[in-house]
């Protein structure tokens, strides 16, 4: 019978304690190396810094909105044919939680032939809108606890020779004069 004495025992303890230990993060080892005054190992190298957070979008325009909130323009760009529309909804009183238009009702003017462009439809007939309601014909716009809501449309681009357009959504003050990104 093999007997194991109790210096041995010990031995294979830590042996298997140190193969069973999580590896330790390279820039952790490198830190500890730099706090005790020693030199990093040329194999170790520090984790790379932390990617700066980007700031929200500014707003282009800012106006009044329904029941108090506040609607930015955020974009106004045209890609190939299509101009689009995006807004920011905030309103910070946290009990407003929906509200309803109708998408027939937001249009863009341009402001140099004086044309007025309504939301695009897609093959099925569907807006080309959102956040749309359950019926389809409706943006939906939901605020909780001050977060603002996002909501975008899509029309057809107005002449490259057109550098403005007025932009109108059911109770928002009108967007007048603004640029088309290109």
């Amino acid at each position: 019978m093999n007997h194991v004495t109790p210096s041995a025992l010990a031995l294979i303890t830590a042996l298997g304690l140190t193969a069973c230990a999580p590896e330790r993060d390279p820039a952790d080892k490198a830190a500890q190396e730099a706090a005790a005054g020693a030199e990093p190992s040329p194999l170790v190298q520090a984790a790379p810094a932390p990617v700066a957070v980007t700031q929200p979008v500014a707003a282009i325009a800012t106006g009044a909105g329904p029941e108090g909130s506040q609607v930015s323009l955020v974009k106004a760009r045209v890609t190939g044919n299509v101009l689009t529309v995006e807004l920011s909804y905030r309103n910070p009183d946290p009990s407003w939680q929906a509200y309803y238009f109708d998408v027939d009702q937001v249009s863009v003017i341009d402001d140099t032939t004086s044309q007025r462009y309504g939301v695009l439809k897609d093959n099925t007939e569907s807006w080309m809108a959102s956040p749309l309601a359950t019926d389809g014909k409706r943006i939906r716009v939901q605020t909780k606890d001050g977060k603002p809501s996002v909501v975008w449309f899509k029309f057809p681009a107005p002449p490259a020779s057109s550098s403005t357009v007025s932009i109108n959504i059911p109770d928002v003050s009108p967007f007048d004069g603004v640029t088309v990104q290109r």
